[in-house]
């Protein structure tokens, strides 16, 4: 891949039909499917009681993240960082692209963020979704566009639906999404802080140089972590991966990952350990 080259679907779907041909015990299913019918790939890693969900490319340049968390299910199913035993007693779940669609349009070039119907899907989530909606409004957006939209009601998206009914159905412990950028962790949602955040806050910041963060305006609403807390009343998080400006280069890669993989391991330790 050149530096100016998205992780696309494709890629993703090509990187996945060679680990299932190395790693044949391991769960590969999907969860869903796209606005386009492009199926939202998982990765099941551990068979613990602790119930972990990664995601990432919520946001169409946002593909970096998607790269991160295959990179991330590549090295675990292989043994690496001690997996045996950073996976023992824990179930993690790795959706690494959540908006393909959305990828497709970014890697054509376009300033995009949304899915395919120009609805953004981290502003899709029933979480203080109205405040959000005029928000919006206030700011100018009163359509699907290619950011920012929040839809005509929350989980109105193939996508955001498949990934709420997932969270659902599987009654996460944690989760993290991933973004890009800024090398920052946000961890509340309206000032609610599940028991157990401020352990994994001081471990990841122990671990890397990300930072704790508070965002404000339309971004405080709307997102998966928002609804993840306001659901589950468990620690959820959005981790920024990397500095620049989206979409980071895939020159980037290779800092941006050793960068954020300190954090992404020590999210499957129990933070009461």
């Amino acid at each position: 891949m050149s530096d100016n080259q998205a992780y696309t679907y494709d890629h993703l779907w090509s990187d996945i039909a060679e680990f299932k041909k190395l790693y044949r015990d391991i769960p590969v299913f999907s969860i869903g499917e796209s606005v386009e019918g492009r199926s939202l790939l998982a990765i099941k890693l551990g068979n613990g009681t602790r119930r972990i969900f990664y995601n990432g490319a919520h946001h169409g340049m946002e593909w970096l993240t998607a790269k991160v968390l295959f990179k991330l299910s590549d090295d675990l199913a292989s043994g690496k960082h001690n997996a045996n035993k950073i996976l023992n007693g824990v179930s993690l779940y790795i959706v690494p692209m959540v908006n393909p669609d959305g990828v497709r349009l970014a890697a054509d070039g376009n300033s995009w963020q949304a899915n395919a119907r120009g609805v953004d899907l981290n502003h899709n989530y029933d979480a203080m979704w109205q405040l959000s909606k005029s928000l919006e409004a206030s700011s100018g957006i009163t359509k699907p566009g290619p950011t920012r939209f929040g839809g005509e009601y929350p989980e109105s998206e193939p996508e955001s639906r498949a990934v709420a009914n997932f969270t659902r159905q599987n009654k996460f412990d944690m989760a993290i999404a991933l973004h890009s950028q800024g090398e920052v962790i946000y961890y509340d949602f309206c000032g609610s802080i599940p028991n157990g955040t401020e352990e994994y806050l001081t471990r990841f910041e122990n671990v890397s140089a990300y930072r704790r963060d508070m965002p404000s305006g339309i971004s405080a609403y709307g997102g998966f972590k928002d609804w993840f807390i306001k659901q589950f009343k468990k620690p959820g998080f959005t981790v920024e991966i990397g500095i620049g400006e989206n979409p980071l280069p895939l020159s980037d890669f290779d800092k941006v990952y050793n960068g954020v993989l300190p954090i992404l391991l020590e999210g499957l330790k129990n933070p009461i350990d």
